[in-house]
């Protein structure tokens, strides 16, 4: 398994609606709003690196509100 944190930046007031549609995405382990530099974390586990490109380009960027995103992918 693959475990990466999504930092996602969202439009102005639009956190919660995104915290809750990201946390239906299969793959997605859990999802909460934050305060700082970025609105959303997400943590990610799935079965390979190229799952986390499709789940980041292909569903979350797709939900309306999502400006960027950053994925840190875990090395240990």
């Amino acid at each position: 398994m693959v475990c990466a944190y999504v930092l996602i930046q969202v439009a102005l007031g639009k956190a919660l609606k995104v915290v809750e549609e990201v946390s239906g995405i299969e793959g997605v382990k859990s999802a909460s709003a934050v305060t700082g530099a970025y609105d959303v974390v997400a943590v990610v586990e799935v079965e390979k690196v190229s799952d986390i490109a499709d789940l980041v380009v292909n569903k979350i960027h797709q939900i309306e509100g999502v400006c960027s995103t950053q994925t840190l992918i875990c090395v240990a």
